[in-house]
């Protein structure tokens, strides 16, 4: 059983490597990605942008900086550019964890955010991966509102209220939609700046 398993998980790896449809789900995202179209405008980041995919899409409505090799580290000279973007999309195969809070200095005062998370119920854990969303997410098993609830306390740091506007299952990823507004701090705060 186990040879087929790994087999099986060879034949997968292969076929998303080769930017098969059934493992990028290009026709789904798109699908989401209509009920927004208003809030494409602009500078696009799309992290871990692969073969292309959804770059030809986010071309019809702005600028797009796809990051197709190296998005951990490329992230952080995009950041120390201060560049500034209306739309950030993290494609990373359902791990986006290492992309937060830095993307919440990367938006402008409206930014759309887009990633995928894995469906835990579905992926297989092993404990590393348990342990990593426990010390991330609060939870082994994190929910749609677990991940809400630590986005909005990351979101917060930088003054961004963030609003979910959609989450959709594709397959074995959750693919999330919020909208991020800055907020002045006195807002927040309830005082006025003296």
């Amino acid at each position: 059983m186990t040879g087929h398993s790994a087999e099986k998980h060879k034949k997968a790896r292969l076929l998303q490597k080769q930017n098969a449809d059934k493992y990028h789900h290009p026709r789904e995202k798109k699908k989401q990605l209509r009920k927004f179209k208003h809030f494409l405008t602009g500078e696009i980041l799309e992290v871990f942008a692969g073969k292309g995919n959804l770059t030809k899409y986010y071309t019809k409505y702005g600028r797009v900086t796809p990051m197709t090799i190296d998005s951990f580290n490329t992230i952080y000279k995009l950041r120390g550019h201060k560049k500034k973007y209306n739309v950030i999309d993290i494609d990373s195969y359902g791990y986006p964890d290492k992309f937060f809070p830095v993307i919440f200095e990367m938006m402008t005062k409206e930014c759309l955010l887009i990633f995928t998370f894995p469906v835990v119920g579905v992926n297989c854990l092993n404990g590393i991966t348990e342990q990593h969303f426990i010390n991330f997410w609060r939870s082994a098993r994190p929910t749609i509102g677990d991940v809400t609830g630590i986005l909005t306390d990351m979101a917060l740091r930088e003054w961004y209220l963030l609003q979910l506007l959609d989450v959709q299952k594709i397959k074995r990823i959750w693919r999330f939609v919020y909208i991020c507004n800055r907020k002045k701090a006195t807002e927040f705060c309830g005082v006025k700046n003296r």
